[in-house]
């Protein structure tokens, strides 16, 4: 019976890491709660599901201080890899959704993202609305490389199931492509704590390759030393496992000379001798088509500061010089960041943002990506 119990714990589910996008908090909850029940709880909601039935996890997380603040919403994009704005019929289009749709947009374009357009709020009020919405939606899609995205209409509590279904083929996709054999582990971190008698713990998402028990890693994203820790063990949904795979959301317990307080979204958990880590590149940078900038063009050295985000880390930054930047165009520049940014040493890609409060003007600027000499 151990036996068996034993082999049950290591069989290799499917993840399905799920961004749940849109203003209306309420409605982001009822679908998040179609997938789990609630978990860690910061600035970003989790939820979280094994379905024993289909042996399949169900991992939602929802943004909590959106619009107002820009991070949870990039965070969320960057922990999922499956991204689904919801629109409330009842309020609409407007400038919030319209900024979901330009982050959802560039990490399509930058990491081949799964994306999903969900309508709620049908009811008998609010119906007449429907097919006006739609062909708004459709025509702001065409104008991106969403074009493809499906709607679909959340009505009753059967289509909560059907969701679910649009949720696992998207999933399917992503995991036929998975990386290859051998790839590095690369681990994003998005919450630590202390558990007595254990030491600290993260919780994270296994973005690359996997962990295994007793593994050396390194913990990088620090303006000083990389730190060294071994894995000490391994749970998810709190079961322990020995190993775990790409896009498993995983605990982990450390062992090392580390306090939770050494510990941030800031980091990484990778392999050793991958990462480097870095505060000046020459990069392509791609300013987005709808991004407005005083003057209507950035240029190099202005002094004007803007954030990049590497992973789940944001790091002030400057254009030192290079070639004008104007919307919807790319162009060759120098980026000093004002702290380091880890990457695996082949490319290093992220988005570029503001990071000032809400007011109904996009603060998704766009797009970089490393120029190697």
């Amino acid at each position: 019976m151990l036996h068996l119990i034993r082999q049950m714990s290591e069989v290799v589910e499917k993840n399905f890491v799920v961004g749940i996008l849109g203003d209306n908090f309420d409605i982001n909850n009822l679908i998040g709660q179609s997938l789990g029940s609630p978990g860690t709880k910061s600035d970003i909601l989790f939820y979280n599901r094994l379905d024993l039935s289909l042996n399949q996890v169900f991992c939602g997380l929802t943004p909590l201080d959106y619009p107002e603040k820009i991070k949870p919403l990039l965070q969320t994009l960057v922990i999922s890899n499956i991204h689904i704005l919801v629109i409330d019929l009842n309020t609409g289009l407007n400038a919030s959704i319209g900024e979901i749709l330009v982050a959802m947009d560039l990490f399509y374009q930058l990491y081949e993202t799964k994306t999903l357009i969900v309508i709620a709020g049908i009811n008998s009020k609010t119906e007449w609305k429907l097919n006006d919405t739609r062909k708004k939606i459709e025509a702001i899609l065409e104008t991106t490389s969403l074009k493809n995205t499906a709607i679909f209409e959340l009505r009753t509590k059967e289509d909560y199931d059907n969701l679910k279904k649009e949720i696992i083929q998207l999933g399917v996709k992503l995991l036929e492509k998975g990386s290859p054999e051998g790839t590095f582990t690369k681990i994003l971190i998005d919450h630590v704590f202390p558990v007595k008698g254990i030491g600290t713990v993260i919780l994270g998402i296994v973005k690359q390759g996997k962990v295994e028990s007793g593994q050396l890693l390194e913990i990088a994203g620090y303006e000083s030393a990389i730190k060294k820790v071994i894995i000490r063990s391994i749970q998810k949904h709190d079961r322990n496992f020995k190993i775990a795979y790409e896009g498993d959301r995983v605990g982990l317990a450390l062992k090392g000379n580390i306090s939770p307080q050494d510990v941030s979204r800031d980091n990484i958990l990778v392999s050793p001798g991958v990462f480097k880590q870095v505060k000046e590149i020459k990069a392509e940078v791609y300013i987005n088509q709808f991004y407005a900038p005083k003057g209507g063009v950035i240029k190099p050295g202005d002094g004007i500061q803007y954030y990049g985000l590497v992973g789940l880390k944001i790091s002030p930054f400057k254009f030192i010089n290079g070639q004008d930047l104007l919307p919807g165009k790319t162009g060759i520049v120098n980026i000093h960041f004002d702290k380091f940014v880890a990457y695996d040493g082949n490319e290093l890609k992220g988005i570029i943002t503001e990071q000032n409060r809400f007011t109904n003007k996009l603060r998704i600027v766009g797009h970089f990506s490393q120029i190697k000499d």
